[in-house]
């Protein structure tokens, strides 16, 4: 009986709390844009004007020569690409002002060199050369952030792969835009694809996917890194980050994995655990909807809709749409709501390019090109009734 009523108090609530948040729009169509390199993407202001331009990159694979860029003008709408001359291999992956000099710098990674490479900016969306810093294995995902707490971005770049465990680099920035020597601590990691940053008590810790069934949290503290493994669902981890989805200050998490990709589960391949003021997590939760992503390789998660609650949206291997889940701020997410993304989606960031105070979606494609979809509103949230009309 008790779980009966359980039930039915929580149908009778899901039109409540699916009707707070009346009116939004969603995103305009896509709008494309020719780019040269189609892998991996950035945005933020590159030449001061407080627009945030595009920038990417191809990937190990692919081994181009160059970085394509996307100068905004002001309004959301983009010039066509101009190039920037990079080595064969690299590929961007944060942009920071690492000299205060409040011109965004751009730091890459190159796999088959082994190292990362900072390239300075200078304004008027051009750049230093590159200068390179050795790291082990092969170069990987790299993140700008102050670390050891001196008011000064440092690095942390992770290098796996070829058998080899995570080994985490750390960075120590001068404050001028170059990087002191490496210190490098070895994990038991077999992978650290799709890094997210939390600081926890004090402590910076690292989330990652390692592909093989679990999470990875690096927690640094004190100059000690320490690892620990959860559990991302019965399948091949994709994706994950860090995110407060209930508003209690906490970063949560969510992740993504490839569970019967072949379509037999009829829920979401995507999973939510709660965190807890202590550090610790709760237990594993899978999106409650159908499923409508096969393959949930990025995932990102912001407030779309201006309700005050974080939504999520994560994209399909290769797949032109997007699926974008409206939170209703206690972890919980609705349906998903496919966005046209107008072209085989590689990677996608969420950020204000048209200055009117809401994220946008920018995707990078496989098909040399870069779509901009405009969020076109905020919705309004109606008052409620007084009790007993």
């Amino acid at each position: 009986m008790t779980t009966l009523l359980a039930l039915v108090l929580l149908m009778g609530a899901t039109p409540a709390t699916s009707a707070q948040c009346l009116g939004w729009s969603g995103f305009g169509d896509p709008v494309r844009y020719s780019v040269t390199a189609d892998q991996a993407l950035l945005i933020a202001d590159l030449d001061g004007d407080g627009a945030a331009e595009i920038i990417t990159s191809g990937n190990q694979v692919e081994e181009l020569g160059t970085f394509s860029i996307l100068r905004n003008r002001g309004d959301g709408t983009f010039a066509p690409e101009q190039l920037l001359a990079s080595n064969f291999g690299e590929r961007v992956e944060a942009l920071g002002d690492l000299d205060a000099d409040g011109v965004a710098d751009l730091v890459v990674s190159n796999y088959w060199s082994n190292g990362i490479a900072v390239y300075k900016g200078k304004g008027g969306l051009t750049f230093e050369a590159g200068v390179p810093y050795q790291t082990a294995t092969h170069g990987g995902p790299s993140m700008i952030l102050d670390y050891d707490g001196d008011g000064i971005p440092d690095v942390v770049s992770l290098s796996y792969g070829s058998g080899n465990p995570v080994r985490v680099h750390f960075f120590r920035g001068h404050g001028d835009g170059t990087l002191g020597a490496k210190t490098t601590i070895d994990t038991t990691l077999g992978n650290g694809a799709s890094p997210s940053v939390r600081t926890i008590n004090g402590a910076l810790e690292i989330l990652v996917s390692e592909r093989f069934g679990d999470l990875g949290v690096l927690h640094f503290a004190g100059g000690i890194l320490s690892v620990s493994r959860i559990g991302a669902g019965p399948g091949f981890d994709l994706a994950s980050a860090f995110a407060d989805l209930n508003g209690d200050g906490v970063a949560d998490i969510v992740n993504a994995n490839d569970t019967e990709s072949d379509g037999a589960s009829p829920g979401e391949p995507i999973f939510v655990r709660l965190g807890n003021a202590d550090g610790t997590f709760g237990e594993l939760r899978q999106i409650g909807s159908t499923r409508h992503v096969g393959l949930p390789v990025t995932l990102r998660v912001t407030d779309l809709d201006g309700d005050g609650h974080p939504d999520l949206v994560a994209s399909d291997f290769q797949a032109s749409t997007l699926f974008l889940f409206r939170g209703d701020g206690e972890g919980n997410f609705a349906a998903g709501v496919a966005v046209n993304a107008g072209g085989p989606v590689n990677r996608f960031e969420v950020a204000d390019v048209n200055g009117d105070g809401r994220p946008d979606i920018v995707t990078v494609n496989n098909d040399h090109s870069v779509s901009v979809l405009i969020n076109r509103g905020a919705c309004s949230t109606p008052r409620r009734r007084a009790s007993g009309r």
